[in-house]
């Protein structure tokens, strides 16, 4: 597994380690507890006839660095590897230099310190018993103090405390050397062949603790090759989310600064932003998504973003709006960490308020904007036919239309309109989401992963079930719903020796779907650089690195980049004579209409 280090964390808490030892072990030595004295040892090593501070410092020194060298290893090869809480997988692991240093060193130690200081030879002994049991067993006491000050110290190696902010400034002085290649007209904007930047910033801990994935995947240090990236790939679009909690710090207030940089860039290599404006997460001012200011504070974001950034067309106003309400009120994983149904209600209300408000918002600025409303595909499949495990799958498959239902306008079925109202949800509140219209112009974006099917299993436990049905069949069900042009909006493989074959598949589902007459309007690899914990939701700030992008962190590319870049290259032509997006929202509006007066 590879894992994002937080190197100086590391050190410090190897070295604070150290200290922490040499602390307790100096306190007995005086007391005159019979304590091997690894500082002592060490500085006489290395300074035999130095004075007895001098001689400790010395030792202390090349203590320290033992010390940050091995916690660098332990960080890189061992932290969060065994389910224990982390003071005790710090113990665990000096279980290593403990025996290294009782079976190895300490011997040693004994042969070298008379000889280097007194030129006799030593007492004969094995492992370091010469003196008998109290040095091995002072040596394995100071390594455990070592390992708990290790443990203790080094956690949540990714993010940050809420209440600070990453550095944005890093890349501003390198300059991209690509030549410009401006846009072409967005009227003439047809299929799209699209990534996206991973941009989750949830809180843990109760909103003390920001998983900002752009700074874990070290975008903000290489957002212009990260730019460059998406044009050497051949890409176009690419689903962008300005990192709201820094964009939107206070109340009323905005700091455009990395941004207006991002943007300009954008323009100068001919890259299409499709704008996610808020992807799992709110500025600290407003908590979570229990806030009823929710709504209108992102409408008026929204509105300020679209009037200084008036070229930017397409946007998604919130990501996955299913998802976000069922992690954070419901599965209690991020944000409010809530665990209950009325939680997860309010959470729905507010993000598809926000969507419509948002949506309004930015249409006021510019009339022409496509919405792109990304939401996951989820199914849930009975495992027998128990007629209460049919029902638990038959509400879950209506629960994951919540969101879309009120954006939308469509009348939800009797018993979630009284799971809704029994939960929270104001009569008038859903009257005024039935009378909402801003789907017009709006892309429905379907989301598809290998854990979007769920089984309910014989206990009415809902389990991940794999890719059975495919993203076709799931995907046909919300076109039937809510007769939106549709669009492939996130995929991707934890296997990236798999991932090839993943994204053949995926887009032999889209080619299907538009073979059957479904108007599917682009298609999009998820996420350009790989991501860190995903595989775990955010749940823990663990930094194990998931192999899902086109590029690793490193920025090189794998195997599915150049394989995605083939197959662009490939049906880019096809594509090409394919009718408008304009065209496409057009036509499903006047078949929508035909539709509603039928």
């Amino acid at each position: 597994m590879i894992r994002r280090v937080a190197y100086g964390k590391a050190v410090f808490a190897g070295m604070a380690g150290a200290v922490a030892l040499e602390i307790v072990a100096r306190l007995l030595i005086l007391a005159g507890a019979p304590v091997f004295d690894i500082v002592g040892t060490l500085g006489a090593l290395a300074q035999p006839y130095a004075s007895g501070l001098a001689s400790w410092s010395v030792g202390m020194a090349l203590h320290l660095t033992v010390g940050a060298i091995f916690a660098v290893f332990y960080a890189y090869f061992f932290w969060s590897t065994l389910p224990l809480r982390p003071v005790f997988q710090g113990v665990v692991f000096a279980l290593i230099p403990m025996v290294l240093a009782i079976v190895i060193m300490g011997p040693q130690f004994e042969l070298m310190n008379p000889l280097a200081v007194g030129r006799e030879p030593p007492p004969s002994g094995l492992f370091g018993l010469a003196g008998g049991v109290s040095g091995p067993i002072s040596i394995a006491v100071e390594h455990v103090i070592w390992g708990a000050t290790l443990g203790l110290l080094y956690v949540r190696p990714v993010g940050y405390p809420a209440d600070r902010q990453p550095d944005l400034r890093s890349a501003r002085r390198r300059k991209s050397t690509l030549p410009t290649n401006h846009p072409d007209d967005p009227a003439v904007d047809r299929f799209m062949f699209a990534t996206g930047v991973e941009c989750s910033y949830p809180t843990l801990g109760g909103g003390r603790w920001r998983m900002d994935e752009m700074a874990a995947c070290s975008h903000y240090r290489h957002w212009r090759k990260d730019l460059e990236l998406v044009r050497r790939l051949g890409i176009r679009y690419l689903r962008y989310g300005p990192p709201l909690h820094l964009t939107n710090p206070h109340r009323g207030r905005y700091d455009w600064d990395f941004l207006d940089e991002v943007a300009a860039e954008m323009r100068r290599l001919g890259i299409v932003p499709i704008m996610d404006l808020c992807h799992f997460g709110l500025p600290n001012w407003l908590e979570n998504f229990q806030n009823p200011e929710t709504p209108q504070a992102l409408a008026d974001y929204a509105r300020a973003f679209a009037q200084r950034y008036d070229w930017v067309r397409f946007y998604t106003p919130v990501n996955e709006m299913y998802v976000c309400a069922k992690l954070s009120a419901l599965l209690g994983l991020w944000n409010e960490q809530a665990h209950d149904e009325q939680a997860f209600v309010t959470a729905v209300r507010h993000l598809a308020k926000a969507s419509v408000l948002m949506m309004r918002a930015i249409a006021t600025e510019r009339p022409d904007a496509i919405f792109v409303n990304s939401e996951s595909g989820e199914f849930f499949q009975s495992c027998c036919p128990d007629p209460n495990l049919c029902k638990i799958a038959d509400f879950e498959n209506q629960r994951r239309f919540l969101a879309l239902d009120l954006l939308y306008a469509h009348p939800v079925r009797e018993d979630m309109l009284d799971y809704l109202f029994k939960h929270a949800m104001p009569p008038e509140e859903y009257a005024w989401f039935m009378r909402q219209d801003v789907g017009k112009r709006a892309i429905l974006g379907v989301d598809y992963y290998e854990w979007n099917e769920k089984l309910v299993d014989s206990e009415g436990h809902v389990q991940a079930l794999g890719e059975l049905f495919g993203w076709h069949v799931i995907v046909e069900q919300y076109y039937r719903r809510y007769q939106r042009p549709m669009m492939h909006t996130e995929t991707n493989c934890l296997d990236a020796r798999e991932a090839p074959r993943w994204l053949w598949r995926q887009w032999h589902n889209v080619q299907l779907m538009r073979r059957s007459g479904v108007p599917i309007v682009g298609f999009t690899w998820y996420s350009l650089t790989d991501q860190v914990d995903w595989d775990i939701a955010l749940r823990e700030p663990l930094g194990n690195v998931n192999p899902v992008g086109l590029f690793d962190l490193n920025r090189d590319p794998r195997p599915v980049g150049q394989a995605y870049r083939y197959l662009i290259s490939l049906f880019s032509a096809e594509m090409r004579d394919t009718p408008p997006i304009e065209a496409v929202i057009d036509h499903c509006q006047r078949s929508d209409a035909r539709r509603r007066h039928a």
